[in-house]
């Protein structure tokens, strides 16, 4: 079954619900809300090359209904190193269900082809919900960044989570 694919001009209602979430906002980089005109314009513009764009975003689709149901980021890619931060959001009727799991697993197999070495995240401390997904989907908790992320305007700890996919450790 698969549960990624590449973003489609129907996904812009979600990505604009999923984009302008405040609990989502409050552990991304998004600093303002995005129109629905900004983020037409980088599904448009988007080539779903990750090496082109150093970034891809895909569609999670719930694969009992086939219905999307959130996204999955693969930002800052560095390829002098072969690694890339990995980032995921999905609707609350969705979570819980094993379906960022099976989304994590798929990327890390996308990754695998595209011959890097490692996805990681970075996480907020108090972010329990998403250390779990990470932790259950193989990633491993290697460092603590204290005072990492600023939420609300308080300097917040983060957690970061490293998945090797090669053997050259």
């Amino acid at each position: 079954m698969r549960y990624l694919r590449a973003i489609e001009p129907e996904d812009l209602d979600l990505m604009y619900i999923v984009e302008n979430d405040p609990l989502v906002c409050r552990y991304s980089s998004t600093t303002v809300p995005l129109s629905r005109y900004a983020l037409r314009r980088y599904i448009e513009e988007s080539r779903g090359d990750l090496f082109r764009d150093s970034q891809v975003r895909m569609t999670i689709v719930d694969a009992s209904t086939g219905t999307p149901c959130g996204f999955l980021d693969i930002t800052d890619l560095d390829t002098s190193h072969r690694r890339a931060q990995v980032g995921i959001a999905l609707l609350p009727e969705a979570q819980g269900r094993g379906i960022a799991c099976a989304a994590l697993k798929e990327v890390s197999q996308y990754a695998r082809r595209q011959g890097l070495h490692q996805l990681y995240a970075i996480v907020a401390s108090d972010n329990q919900r998403a250390r779990n997904l990470f932790l259950h989907s193989s990633y491993t908790e290697t460092a603590l960044l204290p005072q990492w992320l600023c939420i609300d305007g308080i300097y917040a700890d983060a957690v970061l989570f490293q998945l090797m996919l090669d053997n050259n450790k």
